[in-house]
């Protein structure tokens, strides 16, 4: 898998380009033939010189920023072109143009490149050719246009099937192992009144944005307007937080807007919709507007009854919208096992469905979040749920035998 950490950031664009009047072109290699076709390219045409960077399929770790507007990725030695482009696509800011040049001559390769916002060249390829492909990208980003429109933030609904089940809690691990994995990340709090998303993120002095009859309209907010509601967590983490005394309904549809604006700015917006937030989490909301439904429950019988109710409202929207919103189910046993009235496949069996993931009880997780910590860095049980929760997230293979083992602490 290609490993990469996170070498493209979102920094003033250079003021270099392929024609010496736009951005320029960073370009990461794994063959000499690549490197040499995509530099006589750029001498023939008279164009800067491309940066480059050496790229090993599963230890190459960049580290120095690059500010280039187009990022050519050479997957000629990828066993899978498909899934190390996705590998490197959670990790690289969304207004980047992306060619990826590849082997496989397949029109699924071709199409699921596409979906992620993925130029595909297939190799070998003419200089001409190549050269002519290059300007067509570049026009398409300085229009906005094209394949590459599509690459906007993942968005993530974190729900909880009830108000206590831990929603919160499996919203800021995931955010914060996600920017840890050098994805840039914006975790939502829709807690517009009593919010205890700083204690979980181990933020002091914090308060949260207020939003009133005085603020920016919505038909006047831009995405530099949205970004100043935006605060720093930590590297790759920022939260947006807001408050005020519209009503819940209103701060809602404000905070919606600036989600929408920020979607070209990030990576991941990853939203927790807790049980006690003060308005309805509707489906058809979460059906419209996000990639995946992360959906939280505990095993009582109550929590596994909404939870079937909105998975089957998700499901009969699909169908209306033709939607492809992805429903991942996590049950939380934030109570030892032994008190929750459902146990073991009685769980799947009124769900109506097979449960994803679950996270172990933590005697501990009360003082490690009390201590300003997160749990997936101080429990493994912990890490290894959140993990497998990201593998879901990426589309990565998800490895059985994990779940197991998970099975196996679980009961012990």
């Amino acid at each position: 898998m290609f490993d990469l950490t996170k070498a493209l950031t979102n920094k003033e664009e250079s003021t270099h380009s392929l024609t010496s009047s736009g951005s320029g072109c960073t370009l990461f290699y794994q063959s000499q033939h690549c490197l040499d076709l995509v530099q006589e390219v750029f001498r023939f045409e008279g164009w800067d010189d491309p940066e480059y960077e050496k790229a090993k399929i599963g230890s190459t770790k960049l580290t120095e920023n690059h500010a280039n507007k187009m990022v050519i990725l050479e997957l000629i030695e990828s066993d899978n072109v498909v899934e190390d482009a996705k590998s490197f696509a959670a990790k690289l800011p969304t207004h980047k143009g992306v060619v990826v040049i590849g082997k496989e001559d397949a029109i699924s390769t071709l199409r699921s490149l596409k979906e992620m916002g993925f130029y595909y060249v297939f190799w070998p390829v003419d200089k001409q050719e190549f050269a002519d492909f290059l300007i067509h990208v570049r026009k398409n980003l300085e229009t906005f246009s094209g394949v590459s429109k599509k690459r906007k933030a993942k968005r993530v609904a974190v729900v909880g099937s009830k108000g206590g089940v831990g929603t919160s809690f499996v919203t800021t691990e995931l955010s914060s192992l996600l920017s840890t994995q050098s994805s840039d990340t914006i975790l939502v709090d829709h807690q517009y009144t009593d919010t205890n998303i700083d204690i979980l993120l181990g933020l002091k002095n914090f308060s949260t944005r207020s939003v009133d009859e005085f603020s920016t309209p919505l038909h006047d907010m831009d995405e530099e307007g949205a970004l100043s509601y935006l605060s720093d967590v930590r590297k790759n983490l920022r939260l947006l937080a807001i408050g005020g005394e519209m009503r819940s309904e209103d701060t809602l549809n404000y905070s919606q807007t600036l989600c929408h604006l920020l979607a070209r700015n990030t990576n991941f917006i990853i939203e927790d919709f807790s049980g006690g937030v003060d308005f309805k989490v509707e489906p058809q909301l979460l059906v419209e507007n996000f990639d995946i439904v992360v959906l939280v429950l505990d095993a009582s019988v109550s929590s596994v009854r909404n939870a079937k109710r909105l998975i089957e409202k998700i499901a009969n929207l699909q169908l209306t919208l033709s939607s492809r919103t992805r429903v991942i189910t996590l049950v939380n046993y934030h109570r030892p096992q032994s008190s929750f009235v459902l146990k073991g496949k009685d769980l799947a069996k009124y769900l109506g469905a097979e449960v994803d993931l679950e996270i172990s009880h933590c005697k501990t997780l009360s003082h490690i979040i009390i201590d300003g910590k997160s749990g997936h860095k101080h429990d493994r049980q912990i890490s290894r749920s959140i993990n497998l929760l990201v593998k879901l997230i990426n589309g990565q293979p998800f490895n059985k035998g994990m779940g197991s083992w998970l099975n196996k602490v679980r009961t012990k």
